[in-house]
């Protein structure tokens, strides 16, 4: 069989590919709670599991490390974070400096056809919150769609870069919080009432105004870390 460029280069796409196809899949075992706070990461498990050599799990586990969600120490491995609820403080007054001010310059530079995506969003989230048996999972990833959404069209794209991290890095929080948030129908029409907030600003294209939003719900989460997390976090 005689094998061409083309198939030389293609098999070398897929290879470059493989370390984020893996840390994809790390995500997503993540966000649906397959993966927990503090699990540890075996390289050479996850090379049996995905079928591929350990040097592919090595840079998606390096990966890992990088957004904030693993640390590797030494004669330990790899294991994914556990967060404090100091930990989870100080995100949020991170998150409280920079996400106000990505959404200020998104009023300043957002287009219609953004605004009209953003509306679409909003109507998806609507449906998602009030569905009656909902998980989690899908509540975060639209509610973080339409939160970067609005970030990414100030294109301070060095500024949403740290803010998608602190939002990976909170991950783990955000399910276990949100799970128990969902219970409540009050707490979900809350929620979508304050999205509705964020939509009617940026499309008045009052930047004053959704950065005040922000920083007053941030600073109120950062505040009221829920108690009833304990379980999930180690004391100081």
């Amino acid at each position: 069989m005689r094998i061409t460029m083309k198939d030389m280069n293609n098999e070398m796409l897929q290879h470059s590919k493989l370390p984020d196809l893996i840390l994809d899949k790390l995500m997503e075992w993540i966000m649906s709670g397959k993966l927990s706070m503090g699990d540890k990461l075996n390289t050479e498990e996850l090379a049996a599991q995905f079928g591929v050599s350990r040097m592919p799990i090595r840079e998606a586990l390096s990966n890992l490390e990088k957004k904030g969600l693993a640390e590797s120490r030494p004669y330990a491995g790899t294991s994914l974070i556990t967060l404090t609820k100091e930990d989870v403080r100080q995100i949020y007054i991170a998150r409280t400096a920079l996400e106000p001010v990505a959404a200020r310059y998104a009023c300043e530079k957002i287009t219609e056809e953004e605004i009209e995506k953003l509306r679409k969003i909003q109507e998806d989230y609507v449906r998602i919150v009030r569905t009656d048996k909902l998980e989690a999972i899908d509540v975060y990833q639209q509610n973080r769609l339409f939160h970067f959404s609005i970030y990414k069209a100030s294109q301070l794209d060095r500024v949403c870069e740290m803010i998608e991290s602190l939002w990976d890095t909170l991950s783990f929080f955000k399910l276990i919080y949100g799970q128990k948030l969902l219970d409540s129908m009050d707490a979900r029409e809350r929620m979508i009432k304050e999205h509705q907030s964020y939509l009617d600003a940026v499309a008045d294209r009052n930047g004053e105004l959704i950065e005040q939003l922000l920083k007053m719900n941030l600073k109120k989460r950062a505040e009221d870390i829920p108690y009833y997390s304990d379980a999930y976090f180690q004391e100081l």
